[in-house]
């Protein structure tokens, strides 16, 4: 399955394996939030790269010993892991 981006931004951070979580991606949305995208297969994107609302980023992966695929997924403010319920559509 493809991973899309949340919202449109700036990817300022990947790692093949963080800590744990695999390849992980992170982008900035200018304003303060930004999301984050681990245990994926594959990266589509590179560090600086632009991307749109609902463009393909990666794919879902697993990570460590833990085979079964899924995405981790976090919206953070500055560095602070915020609750998805109050930022997501409903």
């Amino acid at each position: 399955s493809e991973v899309v981006a949340a919202q449109s931004g700036k990817v300022i951070f990947y790692s093949a394996n963080f800590s744990g979580y695999g390849k992980t991606i992170i982008v900035d949305h200018g304003n303060g939030l930004s999301t984050v995208y681990a245990r994926n297969s594959e990266v589509l994107v590179k560090i600086g790269e632009s991307v749109e609302k609902g463009t393909p980023i990666a794919k879902v992966g697993s990570a460590g010993r833990d085979k079964n695929t899924y995405l981790h997924f976090e919206i953070r403010k500055g560095h602070v892991p915020q609750n998805p319920y109050f930022y997501l559509p409903r």
